[in-house]
């Protein structure tokens, strides 16, 4: 049921009309922005919501049932929405943020506004450094998700994340973060390999490593996976692309990973936080992911070949 202001209900009711639609995206860290179906700019509650050439709501589909409602939005820039630019969108900047739908009397404001609709913001895509494309899902979606897991022999949790969720982790990965500075770039394709100071003191003992940019172009919130690090010569060999090119001077922070195993948690002091089921029996080995990692339990005399 939504709550319709009863101006603004009497304006609906008059037969001609003055309405339009607001988009507000609202980011992680609790920044604003909007966009209006308008043909220029409206500001309502201190936020600006411009006028987008594209911007096309009329694909938001609801009803009464549990179906999933889904929305995309469509803004073509020939200049960037101040305070959102394509750069943002593809170092991840809008990666969890949130969206609002209003309709209001553009007017006369004091009506106040519909909730139209709301949710998270999916997949975020940019063609040519011109269009910007985020994917409008409601939280309807959310009642469609499952709530709970299937039995893993390796940990579900998340690492570094709090322990007290169905994904939480328990372990502090903040105090494992160390800083560096690139110092050389070797290659950017297929792989980018660049080469840091300061890491003589890592840990080699993991298998996995995450990194995250503290300055230049790729600078977010993101977390990039490592394939291989070589702590003598400082060489970093990462498996995902990144959005912009590494240059001599950037700084990140590097810290090993989890491997989901059972004996990795109880290196940590964090056994019973595992998120895993790491005593399912296991038949034959060779034909079950996950099974021969340590702390498993086989079957005996069926984990053997023949």
């Amino acid at each position: 049921m939504r709550v319709i202001p009863s101006a603004l209900q009497a304006h609906l009711n008059s037969g001609v009309t003055s309405t339009c639609r607001l988009l507000k995206i609202t980011l992680s860290d609790g920044r604003e922005f909007g966009a209006t179906t308008l043909d220029r700019n409206v500001e309502y509650n201190g936020i600006t919501y411009y006028a987008q050439n594209g911007f096309d709501p009329s694909v938001i589909a609801s009803d009464t049932s549990f179906d999933v409602d889904n929305a995309e939005g469509y803004s073509l820039y020939a200049t960037d929405v101040p305070g959102i630019t394509v750069e943002m969108a593809e170092r991840g900047e809008l990666d969890g943020a949130e969206w609002t739908m209003y309709l209001l009397n553009y007017r006369d404001l004091s009506m106040g506004v519909i909730e139209l609709d709301g949710g998270d913001i999916g997949e975020v895509k940019t063609v040519r450094n011109t269009v910007f494309i985020p994917e409008l899902l409601s939280y309807m979606m959310r009642l469609r998700q499952s709530i709970g897991h299937v039995d893993s022999i390796t940990c579900r949790g998340i690492f570094g994340t709090e322990a007290n969720s169905q994904t939480g982790c328990g372990v502090n990965a903040d105090a494992l973060w160390q800083s560096a500075t690139v110092t050389a770039v070797d290659s950017d394709e297929p792989k980018v390999t660049y080469r840091v100071d300061d890491i003589a003191t890592l840990s080699t003992a993991a298998n996995r490593w995450r990194v995250r940019w503290k300055s230049g172009d790729n600078v977010s919130s993101r977390l990039y996976q490592i394939e291989a690090v070589d702590t003598a010569s400082g060489q970093i060999t990462q498996i995902e692309p990144l959005p912009f090119a590494v240059e001599i001077g950037d700084a990140l922070e590097i810290r090993p990973d989890c491997d989901k195993q059972y004996s990795t948690c109880q290196a940590y002091g964090n056994e019973l936080d595992f998120k895993g089921e790491n005593l399912i029996p296991i038949g034959q080995a060779s034909d079950t992911p996950g099974a021969g990692i340590s702390g498993t339990t086989a079957w005996p005399g069926i984990n053997s070949e023949p």
